[in-house]
């Protein structure tokens, strides 16, 4: 078989009429030192072919390279075995000696390779509860998950050994994912930066899965390409049955791409998590605001109003995103296009407060004294009658200020394990590990209480019907996901959500409530 390639034939055996320099053969894979002076002889020397051998019998390779006269494009080719026999494996067009220097790693996992040590499993372990340092530690990064670290699955130290690894300083995420897609490998790259941890699952060189913390399938790959600095390693092996990723990897990619940036263009402006959203002239009008947008960068209509909304003058842009909980992926694109459509502008400090020099230090301990008269001390979870006050105060600030707040009452017993079993209720160690599995997810404001007997009802001061069903989807996801343990090994849950808001579905709190319970009954 021959194949021809900008001019010049490729095949079985060499074009015989091209000139050559040949280098010394050698064991090792060639460095990118050598991929440099390859490069820079080929530049040199239009139309003659560099050709390094390397490896030992009977695994003897070469590769070549060489600048094409007619359409001047920087050739590499590596062929398996030496001399006429010889066969081509692959050819890339690249003058970048650093990617084909990828290539070649990814080709041959694990040969002669320069390791890199990313720390005991103990200091993963340390770490998992620690966030990356991104310039927006609580937004779009999220602590690491608890898969464990080097060499540590599931808490069991593991025999088996990378085929490849090294640093993102020497080899960047995107070209480290094409690397491992090109070798059609299998098996689980880790991985990790500032002591956050991330893991993707490849099948045939194709990722399947990815969980960075919370995040999983694409939205967590797309937010790890982001990644500039840390360490990785690969192992072959089985992937697992989870597939969670459905999107091909040049289009995650460039997603990916885009993504970061655009983050760096904002972090580039000093945006930080703690900076003041300011609008720039009188609010706009939804359809003014639509026309604005049309043009910009792809990002959720939706999503950029009820944002744009939420802008006072006076909230960090953390305290804001923070009330929708996004991903990286959905607030980057957002508040960029604020910034080149001219819509906001960020200040760190607003002008000092009239009265600020009569600050003085509150006891607010006293006020978690009170807070726990209105718990129940078995669960740590607001009482019934506390619930009631609660959405007492939110109703009289509706009927005052026009303020809109939205309720989620929650059933959630243990799964049957048969079609003969009903469901059971919790026991009181399960409702209490579920009540901190919430507490840890929702945003400060909302709050956690017991419904009746036996149910549990989320209150979301501020949260518009269209919000509110958006939380009560990802909480629903969030109890059913993961089983609790209770003390006594996994108890699968299953959850049944009501959701009402006012006043988008009712004007009293008697309607609210038996909305909630209505939407309650049908699941």
């Amino acid at each position: 078989m021959t194949l021809y390639i900008g001019g010049v034939v490729f095949g079985n055996r060499r074009n015989e009429e091209r000139t050559f320099n040949r280098l010394a053969k050698q064991s090792g894979l060639p460095t990118l030192k050598q991929l440099q002076e390859m490069l820079s002889d080929s530049l040199r020397n239009v139309g003659r072919t560099t050709e390094l051998p390397f490896g030992d019998p009977p695994e003897e390779y070469a590769l070549a390279a060489f600048k094409d006269r007619g359409k001047g494009d920087m050739h590499w080719a590596l062929y398996r075995s030496d001399g006429q026999a010889s066969m081509m494996l692959w050819d890339q067009v690249s003058i970048d000696p650093g990617y084909i220097n990828q290539l070649i790693t990814a080709q041959f996992p694990g040969f002669d390779l320069n390791r890199v040590a990313l720390g005991s499993a103990s200091e993963v372990a340390q770490g998992n509860t620690q966030t990356r340092d991104s310039g927006f530690p609580a937004i779009g990064f999220s602590s690491s998950n608890n898969s464990g670290a080097a060499y540590v699955e599931s808490g069991v130290r593991s025999k088996a050994r990378p085929t490849l690894e090294g640093d993102l300083e020497n080899l960047q995420i995107p070209n480290l994912l094409q690397s491992i897609s090109m070798s059609k490998s299998t098996g689980r790259l880790e991985v990790r930066s500032s002591n956050v941890q991330a893991q993707v699952m490849f099948l045939d060189g194709m990722p399947i899965h990815c969980v960075l913390g919370s995040l999983e399938g694409a939205a967590a790959l797309i937010e790890l390409i982001g990644w500039d600095d840390g360490q990785f390693r690969f192992f072959q092996g089985d992937p697992g049955e989870t597939r969670t990723i459905k999107r091909r990897l040049d289009f995650l990619l460039m997603e990916g791409a885009a993504l970061d940036d655009q983050f760096k263009s904002i972090k580039a402006k000093g945006i930080k998590e703690t900076t003041f959203l300011i609008r720039k002239g009188e609010p706009l009008s939804e359809t003014r605001l639509e026309e604005i947008l049309n043009d910009a960068a792809g990002a959720d209509m939706a999503l950029q109003k009820q944002i744009y909304q939420m802008i006072d003058n006076r909230t960090r842009l953390g305290d804001i995103l923070r009330r929708f909980n996004v991903t990286k992926a959905d607030w980057v694109p957002v508040i960029f296009n604020f910034i080149n459509c001219d819509l906001v502008s960020f200040v760190d400090e607003l002008p000092e407060a009239p009265g600020k020099r009569f600050e003085i230090n509150l006891d607010l301990t006293q006020a978690r004294s009170v807070e726990r008269m209105l718990t129940r001390q078995d669960t740590g979870i607001f009482n019934y009658p506390s619930l009631l006050w609660i959405l007492e105060r939110e109703y009289e600030r509706w009927q005052l200020y026009g303020r809109p707040f939205s309720l989620i009452l929650l059933d959630v017993a243990i799964r049957p394990q048969s079609p003969e079993q009903v469901p059971e209720r919790l026991p009181i160690t399960c409702v209490k590990e579920l009540a901190d599995r919430i507490n840890r997810s929702k945003i400060k404001l909302d709050i956690l209480a017991h419904y009746e007997t036996f149910g549990l009802a989320l209150v979301m001061p501020e949260t518009d019907a269209q919000v509110a069903r958006v939380k009560a989807s990802k909480l629903e996801e969030l109890i059913v996901s993961t089983a609790l343990t209770g003390g006594m090994g996994g108890y699968p849950l299953m959850a049944a959500l009501g959701v009402a808001s006012l006043p988008e579905d009712c004007v009293t709190l008697g309607s609210l409530v038996g909305k909630a319970r209505a939407e309650l009954a049908k699941r």
